[in-house]
């Protein structure tokens, strides 16, 4: 059954998917916004004759190019010997620890949408799409995926320390990057459903002797990268097939009720 709902699909974080051999009927979108232009040209395209948008840029762009359900992709560090390099891990949560990022579009600025935004991050990623990531990988016959983690989300460019990473793992984290927020707070005040596949690129970061490689995290999401697109793939083919109607109109009344107008 396809959706009666026209689905567009925002890929972030999707660095390869703008492949000839991935995306087809491929174009590129030079798009502005109240907020600035985008870092990027927005790529647009169809997998499994599915529409979809892959985000170099914000996710008010992917907005006015009319997607309305994201899945990101993420490489993470390791704070659990479980989860070992090359997994895979649907987040389920997130602790912010960023310190400069701007996570509201109402934010009082001349032409940007009026009031406060109270919306409730619980549950922060959309139940229903992380429950097809995890059916995708199930039925992929994926060995080394895990269902859940908290990840923690630093500021960056700079890697945490080993004393942050005692903390984190204290505080039940089991994932550390530096995304996630505040793309998925930006999506839920959109009413977006998103849903992240994070790449295990590094299980050392928890470790007194623990030093990470930049190069080595690169060579182990490029490694990894087709998996995690089969695993894209097929989420996306299954997306296609549920009706979003009811899912995102009820994420619009959340939001709708969520916002302070004075």
């Amino acid at each position: 059954m396809t959706s009666p709902m026209k689905i567009k699909i925002g890929i972030i974080g999707g660095s390869g998917f703008d492949r000839s051999d991935i995306l087809t009927n491929r174009q590129e979108h030079d798009i502005d916004t109240p907020y600035g232009k985008p870092s990027d040209k927005l790529v647009s395209g169809q997998i499994n004759s599915i529409d979809c948008v892959n985000y170099r840029a914000n996710l008010w762009a992917l907005n006015e190019m009319g997607v309305n359900l994201i899945l990101a992709t993420t490489a993470v560090g390791s704070l659990s010997p479980e989860l070992k390099r090359g997994a895979l891990v649907i987040l389920d949560n997130y602790i912010d620890m960023t310190k400069f990022r701007c996570s509201t579009f109402y934010d009082g600025g001349e032409l940007h949408p009026q009031g406060v935004m109270h919306v409730s991050m619980h549950p922060p990623y959309h139940r229903e799409l992380r429950q097809l990531l995890i059916d995708s990988c199930k039925d992929l016959k994926i060995d080394d995926y895990k269902e859940k983690s908290t990840i923690l989300v630093i500021e960056g460019p700079n890697f945490s320390t080993y004393a942050e990473n005692k903390v984190f793992i204290s505080w039940g984290c089991t994932t550390i990057g530096m995304t996630q927020t505040p793309e998925a707070i930006l999506a839920k005040e959109l009413a977006i459903p998103y849903a992240a596949l994070a790449i295990v690129t590094d299980d050392i970061c928890y470790k007194e002797d623990g030093i990470v490689d930049p190069n080595e995290v690169v060579t182990i999401f490029k490694a990894t990268f087709p998996k995690a697109m089969e695993v894209l793939k097929l989420t996306i083919k299954k997306i296609g097939e549920k009706d979003w109607t009811d899912s995102t109109n009820a994420l619009k009344r959340l939001v709708g009720e969520a916002l302070m107008k004075h």
